[in-house]
């Protein structure tokens, strides 16, 4: 095979903190901790000198918040290593006609920031293109060159050698004409983060630190007045490419050569991960993994054509027509019970940590680990003939919503009468429970998600621990590159997008990539193999104005800033508001539900409605205390919008630093759980409990 380098994770996930200089690794395995690092990013290991030292506090001890820094690694794929391995300085780089040994690494990385010059969020609209009567953010500013000046746009940094630093800072690009925004407040944006690299020489990314600011100074200003559109708003969050060269000096005339790293990465900066360790019911890297088998054939094994007895790659040429074919999942396709079912069954438990919702009376299922819910039975198969547990795999999966019940509360035709009238799973709101254009009222899983479910529902599936089998030692997990890409991807979100953290729904779009979890860059973006006319290293590409683009066509590949552009302006706001929402759900069916209107609905109307929660593992709603018994309001002290002036949402804009953190421990009487941890009560006052609605009125 043909030697082939690649950056990993394909898409890296670093996030903000207030903190000037201390940061940690973000965590690279699913719902674990990050990791601790030194000033350039070495990783630190624990005392035994053998495991990784993960992160005991998030913040520094001025309660700063620190910034979560994205690492990058190069591997190689050869005839020795078809699977891949790490790139080292010293191996032998094959280059285009020549061979040597790797002497550094030339590292390009490029973020930016496109909020305040896209186009307004509203909900689903315009995920298949937007209408030419779509708003604008900022739809005063008209000329093209002012609505330039909306995009945060520092240039891209280069960095070679070990313990290097550029800067994404105002000033610090000479050779590039920088945008960057006027004065604001509460807070002026000089900076969107930096590059390091550490004594292996891999990337370490930086992003921003959380400021958020208008520029507007009229009476009232600055306000926010909508959970994702302000105008005269800018933040700090970003996107971008990272790129490599190799440099290696010829075995043959000692000459030093550069060759290009096959596929490029993208990082995203998001907000605080703040309780890591509780993962999300939909991970980032689930919804790509999705994209990646339906339409880039990336297991056809799992889900083809048909032929799943001999299943093979398709060819880049030949993707098209496999994806215009009659496709399907394989039928006798056989998951492993704790590599792929028990991590999805298993994280309501997780959830009660950060909500009190959980343990409704309503729920259709036991949330815990007892009942329906024990773990010794789910994982146990069919054996000989005897499935005395399959009634209980059915129950579970019977209460999953599947593709088309995403605006479907509750069946009055379920199955059997377990699941009548019991809301389904997962119980989040969808990407559009606002409104009745293009609704999608309620979360669902993935169709790939739900077919691995099924198999298990069905008894087609492996415990590999009775089964004795290393999952981890199987050819397709063999692959460390991409055991990285998902490890990283699985501490995002992945649903809802109303617009959604990290980022929105384009990150499902299958035109955004170029194959199977490699964000398509755009062509000017990646390095060049000439040398410049002006006489600077090989690789170093020169860029003027204009720069990036306001509109440019996904065809044409990514910029920067083309991820999180779709996001909310500032993200403070959507945070704020991300917790619960009262859905609007007026179906004739609801009536035999309930006799009068619900949760403060008109009651002039029929309307039902049912409050519903977003995503309490990113945005916690109730947390637990090492010191006091019952749960308390995590927000405390940040109220949710109150008329016209959203004061809580700009509240947050100055006190999302303050809130605590969840890590896993004990509380004062031994209890293992997930407490909170590093509030600022003297910022934003002592927690109280959270306020318990009157119980809802009964059917008669």
């Amino acid at each position: 095979m043909s030697t082939k380098y690649s950056i990993h994770p394909a898409i890296g996930i670093a996030r903000v903190g207030n903190s000037e200089n201390d940061f940690y690794l973000a965590p690279e395995t699913a719902g674990a901790l990050p990791l601790q690092c030194d000033e350039w990013g070495n990783q630190k290991m624990a005392d035994d000198g053998k495991n990784p030292s993960y992160v005991e506090s998030f913040k520094n001890g001025n309660s700063e918040v620190k910034r979560q820094a994205a690492r990058f690694k190069i591997f190689v794929s050869d005839d020795k290593n078809p699977d891949g391995r790490e790139l080292k300085i010293g191996d032998t780089i094959q280059g285009i006609g020549s061979s040597g040994k790797l002497l550094d690494i030339q590292w390009t990385a490029y973020v930016a920031n496109k909020k305040a010059s896209w186009y307004q969020f509203k909900q689903l609209e315009g995920e298949h293109g937007y209408s030419p009567t779509h708003p604008l953010r900022n739809p005063d500013v008209t000329d093209p060159d002012e609505r330039q000046k909306l995009i945060i746009d520092p240039g891209p940094q280069t960095v070679v050698g070990k313990r290097a630093k550029a800067e994404f800072a105002r000033g610090k690009n000479p050779a590039y004409a920088q945008i960057f925004p006027p004065p604001l407040k509460p807070y002026s944006i000089d900076t969107l983060g930096e590059i390091r690299t550490n004594d292996d020489h891999n990337l370490i990314v930086l992003g921003g630190h959380g400021r958020s600011g208008s520029y507007k100074t009229e009476f009232s200003e600055p306000r926010i007045s909508a959970y994702a559109n302000n105008p005269g708003w800018f933040d700090d969050i970003s996107d971008g490419p990272v790129t490599a060269l190799l440099v290696y000096c010829d075995e043959l005339d000692q000459q030093v050569r550069y060759q290009a790293v096959d596929d490029p990465s993208w990082v995203v900066v998001g907000y605080p991960g703040y309780a890591p360790e509780i993962e999300d019911m939909i991970s980032m890297d689930e919804v790509i993994n999705n994209v990646a088998i339906r339409e880039f054939a990336s297991d056809t094994y799992m889900y083809g054509t048909g032929d799943f007895d001999n299943p093979s790659p398709v060819p880049a040429t030949e993707l098209q027509e496999w994806r215009n074919a009659a496709k399907r999942y394989n039928p006798d396709y056989y998951p492993y019970f704790y590599r792929d079912i028990w991590p999805i069954l298993s994280r309501p438990f997780k959830m009660q940590y950060v909500t009190t919702a959980v343990d409704g009376s309503n729920q259709p299922h036991n949330t815990g680990f007892q009942g329906n819910f024990q773990e010794d039975f789910l994982a146990q198969p069919p054996e000989g003939g005897e499935d005395p547990y399959g009634v209980m795999r059915k129950k579970i999966y019977d209460a999953l919503r599947q593709p088309g019940q995403e605006n479907v509360f509750a069946p009055t035709n379920g199955p059997d009468e377990f699941q009548n009238y019991k809301p389904l799973m997962p119980l989040l709101n969808g990407d559009n429970p606002l409104t009745n254009t293009v609704p999608s009222k309620f979360l669902r899983l993935t169709d790939t998600m739900l077919f691995i479910i099924k198999q298990w529902m069905e008894g087609k599936f492996i415990n590999e621990k009775t089964a004795g089998i290393d999952t981890t030692k199987l050819d397709e997990a063999k692959n460390p590159g991409l055991t990285l890409t998902k490890g990283v991807l699985s501490n995002g979100l992945g649903g809802a997008f109303n617009p959604g953290a990290e980022v929105a729904w384009i990150i499902r779009n299958r035109n955004i990539y170029s194959k199977a979890y490699r964000i398509n860059a755009k062509a000017s973006l990646l390095p060049s193999m000439q040398t410049s006319s002006t006489g600077t290293t090989p690789g170093i590409t020169i860029y003027e104005r204009p720069g990036l683009s306001l509109s440019n066509a996904i065809s044409d590949g990514l910029e920067p800033g083309d991820l999180t552009k779709y996001s909310a302006l500032p993200w403070q706001a959507d945070f704020n508001e991300c917790s619960n929402q009262i859905v609007d759900i007026t179906y004739e069916e609801w009536n035999v539900l309930y006799d009068e209107p619900q949760n403060g609905a008109d009651p002039g109307s029929n309307q039902k409605t049912y409050n519903t929660l977003w995503w309490p593992s990113h945005r916690p709603m109730q947390v637990q205390l090492k010191d006091f018994g019952a749960p308390v309001d995590w927000t405390s002290g940040i109220p949710q919008n109150n008329g016209t002036f959203y004061e809580g949402d700009y509240k947050m804009v100055e006190n999302w630093n303050d809130l605590g953190f969840i890590k896993s421990g004990v509380n004062n009487d031994q209890v293992p759980g997930f407490y909170q941890q590093e509030r600022n009560d003297s910022a934003l006052g002592p927690q109280t409990p959270p306020y318990i609605p009157a119980p809802k009125k009964k059917k008669k």
